[in-house]
């Protein structure tokens, strides 16, 4: 074989080489690539804040995505969020960092709850200005493209994922996190002291309920951590409407010495304290 022949065979096996890195790079382009994994789909009820400024994510119709950014009115500053046809604005509040005290000078956290009503993908924004003065391009802006997809088209994989769990009678339910709004600690008048929680929220169809006999509550020190999931018929066809919900969830308090404790119920904290050890004498 002469040289020109060896060079001639070269030439071919790099042309292919690059013919088949090419193919394979055009099929990723064109979609023919499964590239679901690098999605965000995120459970109904996640919260998101500046930290995810500028981040995509995909939502199964009808949840609900909450939004909460820093804010102080006392200032004039205030968010002016933009909200695309497609979500639905259904809850609007401004929560100051002193609770129910006003507090001349305090800031706080704007929050709201957003309904993903239709399939496609919209870009939320805001910009953070007084509303009286004109736009320089220097304020703090907020933003988030968020992906609706047809009800029942994917399950949740990231963050809060789903499970799923069959009963004696072979019915197959799909488990998930419960997305909690609020929580209220209620203490009995009572020696010795009784305490419960009642965590609030909403469920994102007709099928999902609170699994109540399921709830997990777990003390570490002076921390009570509640597990609150929802339970779904996995085949069920069902109203997609957001529901709400309110669970009472009792704390076993008894023989708990004096001091703070907090309560965690998916994240969502308070605490209750005990002046006295709560013992019988």
């Amino acid at each position: 074989m002469s040289k020109y022949t060896g060079m001639g065979i070269m030439v071919l096996i790099t042309i292919v080489v690059v013919t088949v890195a090419a193919f394979s790079m055009g099929c990723t382009e064109n979609g023919d690539t499964d590239l679901t994994d690098d999605v965000n789909i995120v459970e109904s009820g996640s919260v998101f804040t500046e930290n995810e400024n500028g981040n995509e994510i995909s939502i199964e119709q009808n949840g609900l995505i909450v939004i909460k950014l820093e804010e102080n009115p006392t200032t004039g500053y205030s968010w002016n969020l933009t909200i695309p046809e497609g979500l639905t604005l259904v809850g609007d509040e401004f929560v100051t960092d002193q609770g129910d005290e006003e507090i001349v000078g305090a800031g706080g956290i704007h929050e709201w709850e957003l309904q993903a009503d239709s399939e496609g993908a919209y870009e939320i924004s805001a910009i953070y200005k007084r509303p009286w003065e004109n736009t320089t391009g220097e304020e703090d802006t907020f933003s988030m493209t968020v992906t609706v997809l047809a009800s029942g088209e994917q399950d949740v994989v990231d963050g809060n994922g789903a499970d799923s769990i069959t009963d004696g009678d072979d019915n197959e339910y799909i488990i998930r996190d419960a997305a909690v709004d609020d929580i209220e600690i209620l203490m009995m008048e009572s020696f010795p002291l009784q305490v419960s929680v009642v965590a609030t929220g909403y469920v994102p169809d007709g099928c999902t309920v609170i699994d109540e006999d399921n709830i997990e509550v777990i003390r570490d020190g002076n921390t009570f951590d509640v597990s609150l999931k929802t339970k779904r018929p996995a085949d069920a066809i069902c109203t997609q409407a957001l529901e709400p919900y309110e669970v009472n969830i009792p704390l076993d308090v008894y023989g708990l010495e004096a001091g703070v404790y907090t309560v965690d119920v998916n994240g969502v904290t308070d605490t209750f304290e005990f002046t006295m050890d709560n013992v019988m004498e």
